[in-house]
């Protein structure tokens, strides 16, 4: 291996290389947690919304899609 090649990964021992993919962040107070720690989460019939505990900011909102309706041939 290439001695060069090996030390050139400016990411290794970030906190960034260490965190998991399910973390989410908070565009206004940069608050970041994984979604099942901290978050708040508000589920109203097939809408769900994910809102900041910080500082009340709606990080992600989505709403179910339904099965496409099977078609009549």
């Amino acid at each position: 291996m290439n001695a060069d090649a090996s030390s050139s990964r400016s990411d290794v021992g970030s906190p960034r290389s260490s965190r998991g993919k399910s973390v989410l962040f908070c565009a206004e107070c940069s608050f970041e947690n994984p979604v099942s720690e901290g978050w708040l989460v508000v589920s109203d019939g097939d809408e769900r919304t994910i809102v900041c505990p910080e500082c009340g900011h709606v990080a992600d909102h989505r709403t179910e899609r339904s099965a496409p309706a099977p078609r009549a041939d």
